[in-house]
């Protein structure tokens, strides 16, 4: 399994998925994981198809 740093929007949308399937009550990692997607849409967001798009 990848780290959630390594993980990308698919990916982390997948595991928030998962966990909404089984019921689980883990806050922690769901907040990890809500926190990670929002990081990994913002780069693909910044970093499209491997260009830097400049912000500002």
């Amino acid at each position: 399994m990848k780290s959630l740093g390594e993980m990308t929007t698919e990916e982390l949308t997948e595991a928030l998925e998962a966990l909404d399937d089984t019921g689980s009550e883990d806050t922690a990692l769901r907040l990890a994981l809500y926190r990670e997607l929002r990081r990994a849409a913002a780069e693909e967001w910044v970093f499209h198809e491997g260009d830097l798009t400049e912000v500002g």
